[in-house]
């Protein structure tokens, strides 16, 4: 597969101008494949590491099943491919298949699988997938973690993170399925622990249609893992994926959407101290409040350096619609004022933070006058102040659902979808 550099002297002249370097994006995909829904990370020995949903061959329409539901089916089967690059993200490896039945894989753009890195290089994957329940003989969406010990090369056999629940909800859950156990995340700790969380529907009713939340943890850099556990009941918005992060302390934290009254749907950060054992009230991200009867499909970005909490949310209540930043300097107990970060644009969505140091990277998709595009803004001083909305140079079309993780340096590596093809660049940085 060829991983050539996609150059343009305007990347230059931006970089000039601005200060903010960038690097050529890179084709992490070769263009054969429909791609879709990238996620990131980077390894303590700075290799940087990319998985995504491969569609099929280029020209080829989705599977599709029977649903009655009308709108969007949540129905999908695909596969998870992996690659890495070791050299700083100047080229990536060929694509490995982490799932090992072929099209298992429930995923979208908004219900990505996650990666993280832990002690030792060992691989962590977390992803939703198509299965059938041992109790009702039911299908079932489950949620799903793998993990390679040598570098990416192979994946182990998947272990289900959540049990199997009695209960045919297949009326109330999108898609023919009984039980839905997805829109999770996952998070791993420079100590070797293991945070994966999702959103499931086994307490969902007519007349209260939300998910719990549900944590799995390993405290041997999933090696073996402990029983699951409810955290919150019947309180999120069921298709508001959730976001984590972990440090190398015992602190964990869980971005979500939480509904409270009038159908107020609440970005929302909580912290666990104890490295997942309890975890804290919830906090609301500040902005206009968001009320709405549906889910709107949107996470709550999140980044942390020292006691300082970052977080980037859409929010449809704002006018124009678009992404809110807030921060907090006193480890999540309260949150500042939000801003908006692309106030120029005609929309603004699915955003990513990466945080190293005092320097933090935001990204998002947004559109101005044509199609949507990939966005940066950078702070060198813990998000108290912002430089100037930059687009990623890139070919031209749509870029979409950019995802970034924190390069040693202070730079920032951003994958994204660009058309049906997955790229990525190193911005900023020494």
């Amino acid at each position: 597969m060829g991983h050539s550099l996609i150059c343009s002297t305007s990347m230059l002249l931006l970089s000039l101008s601005t200060g903010l370097s960038f690097a050529a994006p890179v084709a992490v995909t070769d263009g054969t494949r429909r791609a879709q829904a990238p996620e990131v990370t980077v390894g303590g020995d700075g290799s940087i590491h990319v998985i995504w949903l491969d569609k099929g061959v280029v020209g080829t329409a989705d599977r599709k099943g029977s649903d009655r539901s009308g709108g969007h089916s949540h129905q999908s089967w695909t596969d998870l491919m992996y690659a890495r690059s070791d050299d700083g993200g100047r080229s990536f490896s060929q694509p490995v298949r982490v799932n090992r039945e072929e099209g298992e894989v429930w995923g979208f753009s908004v219900a990505k699988p996650q990666v993280g890195v832990g002690q030792g290089g060992v691989i962590h994957v977390a992803y939703p997938a198509n299965s059938i329940s041992s109790v009702t003989g039911k299908a079932v969406a489950s949620s799903l973690y793998v993990r390679s010990l040598d570098g990416g090369k192979t994946f182990s056999e998947p272990l289900q993170l959540n049990a199997d629940v009695p209960g045919d909800l297949s009326d109330l859950v999108h898609g023919g399925l009984a039980q839905a156990q997805v829109f999770g995340t996952m998070t791993v700790s420079t100590a070797g622990d293991v945070y994966a969380f999702w959103l499931d529907t086994r307490d969902m009713t007519p007349e209260r249609m939300l998910s719990s939340t549900y944590l799995r943890a390993s405290h041997d850099n999933g090696a073996t893992f402990g029983s699951e556990r409810l955290l919150y009941q019947a309180d999120a918005c069921p298709c508001c994926q959730l976001t984590a992060l972990a440090d190398g302390s015992d602190r964990v934290v869980l971005g979500s959407r939480m509904v409270g009254e009038d159908n107020l749907r609440s970005p929302t950060v909580s912290i666990s101290m104890d490295a997942g054992d309890s975890f804290s009230a919830r906090v609301a991200a500040q902005g206009t409040p968001w009320k709405m009867n549906g889910c709107p499909l949107k996470p709550t970005a999140l980044a942390a350096s020292g006691n300082f909490l970052h977080t980037l949310v859409h929010n449809g209540a704002e006018d124009p619609p678009g992404l809110l930043y807030s921060r907090s300097t006193d480890g999540g107990q309260n949150f500042e004022a939000a801003i908006r970060m692309h106030p120029e644009a005609a929309v603004s969505d699915s955003p990513s933070l990466a945080a190293s140091g005092q320097t933090l990277h935001a990204f998002w998709h947004a559109k101005l006058d044509g199609p949507r595009r990939i966005f940066t803004r950078s702070s060198t001083d813990n998000g108290a102040n912002w430089g100037p909305v930059l687009e990623l140079d890139a070919p031209e079309g749509t870029g979409s659902y950019p995802e970034a993780a924190a390069l040693p340096g202070g730079g920032a590596v951003v994958v994204w979808q660009q058309g049906e093809q997955i790229l990525a660049a190193v911005v900023g940085g020494q």
